[in-house]
């Protein structure tokens, strides 16, 4: 693959999903559900699969039997994937084909009218008092949004998928209408936030920002700034906090909750391939987890 293709959603995209793939596994292309997934070798031998970063869209009419049984065939151990939640069959659909179903994070929504908090408004304010704001294109502001964001990787400690491999911003910077607005503060870019808008939903994707944008709200000036700019382009997913409940301490689901109207819960779904294989890497693992054998 040399670039996105305009008939994919760019999570499903191959092109895409290479890019988040760690250095160990691979992109692996299921056709009967349109979207690329993540082909990992596991301790004690052999593959399973795992979904895009950061959801898995899976198309109301995608054939999660055929899916399965490619999958399957391959000699693959478990699949997991998290699906879009604006984006995936019903869960009833879901519930007949994945063993296991469960909540995964509460993401938060505009649906209608955009009416953030008071203390959002207050905070939106000030953030456009302190801070530029101007929209473009990623590649025009990579390398500050490289910095930004490996800030943010030490600050919070980030580990797995969200420590993207080096090539992972070079492709984000590929995705056809995806913006960037930047926040600036006497010239300096002390903010950035990533948005695109594909079949009828707007995606936050990512944000960072350096100590000097936090002290200037930049990213309260920042959302309002897409969130306009998007408006009537679909329903505004922001996502949600970094807990697997969304609701995480570090405030960054508060800070989503104050422009929200609306929320919608995603959830991990996981179905067993090779049972033998599962049970046995499985063996005195703690339950819950899915795949048992990665938790």
């Amino acid at each position: 693959m040399n670039g996105f293709s305009t008939d994919l959603h760019p999570y499903a995209d191959p092109f895409y999903v290479e890019a988040v793939t760690p250095a160990d596994a691979q992109s692996l292309w299921v056709p009967g559900w349109a979207t690329a997934c993540v082909k990992r070798p596991v301790a004690g031998g052999g593959y399973d699969v795992g979904g895009s970063y950061p959801l898995t869209p899976l198309r109301t009419g995608c054939d999660l039997t055929a899916g399965l049984a490619q999958l399957q065939a391959e000699g693959l151990i478990s699949v997991v994937l998290v699906p879009d939640p604006l984006a995936r069959p019903p869960l009833e659909t879901l519930s007949r084909h994945f063993a296991h179903l469960v909540k995964f994070k509460t993401h938060l929504l505009i649906d209608g009218p955009y009416a953030p908090s008071r203390h959002h408004r207050e905070r939106i304010r000030r953030g456009y008092r302190r801070c530029a704001v101007t929209q473009g294109p990623l590649i025009s502001g990579l390398e500050d949004w490289k910095r930004l964001y490996a800030g943010l990787v030490a600050k919070r400690g980030i580990t797995g998928m969200a420590d993207f491999r080096a090539p992972y911003f070079d492709r984000l910077a590929a995705i056809p209408g995806l913006s960037a607005f930047t926040a600036s503060v006497e010239g300096q870019i002390v903010g950035m936030t990533l948005w695109f808008a594909r079949d009828g939903v707007v995606y936050n994707h990512l944000t960072a920002c350096d100590e000097t944008g936090y002290a200037n709200s930049a990213a309260f000036a920042l959302y309002d700034a897409a969130i306009t700019a998007f408006a009537g382009q679909g329903v505004i997913n922001l996502g949600g906090g970094s807990g697997a409940s969304g609701a995480d301490g570090g405030g960054l689901f508060a800070f989503k909750q104050g422009f929200a109207n609306a929320e919608i819960t995603a959830h991990i779904c996981g179905q067993i391939l090779d049972a033998e294989a599962y049970a046995r890497l499985s063996t005195g693992k703690p339950p819950g987890f899915f795949p048992a054998y990665r938790g």
